[in-house]
């Protein structure tokens, strides 16, 4: 098996990392300087484009997938930024089967992740005022 965990490095030094259950220290970010197991040698690095798509953006809401009733522990959470994007990763899976990386999605490609068995909650919305 392969995994990965994506680590966004602001401009500012600061590290997003996306929690893997509505649980986690939602507290998204970690300061790089005082994370030294952090390592960004071997990171890829986005392209412009996608760079300046999350410049000066924000988390809008944070969506973990469901289901029945119980989260989807093998699945991260799902960041909505206010420009309409969402940002989760494919983190683990079998070696050359899976593509494990950071997926950016726009909201048809977000909505397409619910069916008939799997519910998307938003954690502002959905799970905190439970």
């Amino acid at each position: 098996m392969q995994e990965f965990q994506s680590q966004i490095r602001l401009s500012n030094g600061k590290v997003v990392l996306l929690p893997k259950h509505p649980d986690d220290n939602l507290d998204l970010i970690e300061d790089y300087s005082n994370n030294k197991r952090v390592s960004f040698e071997k990171a890829q690095r986005y392209g412009l484009t996608s760079r300046l798509m999350f410049r000066n953006k924000q988390i809008k809401d944070i969506h973990f997938k469901f289901l029945d009733d119980e989260q989807i522990v093998d699945s991260s959470a799902i960041l909505e930024l206010d420009n309409g994007k969402f940002i989760t990763e494919n983190n683990y899976g079998p070696n050359g089967l899976t593509d494990i990386n950071l997926v950016i999605m726009n909201k048809t490609q977000f909505l397409n992740l619910a069916d008939d068995n799997i519910q998307i909650r938003s954690l502002r919305n959905d799970i905190l005022n439970r």
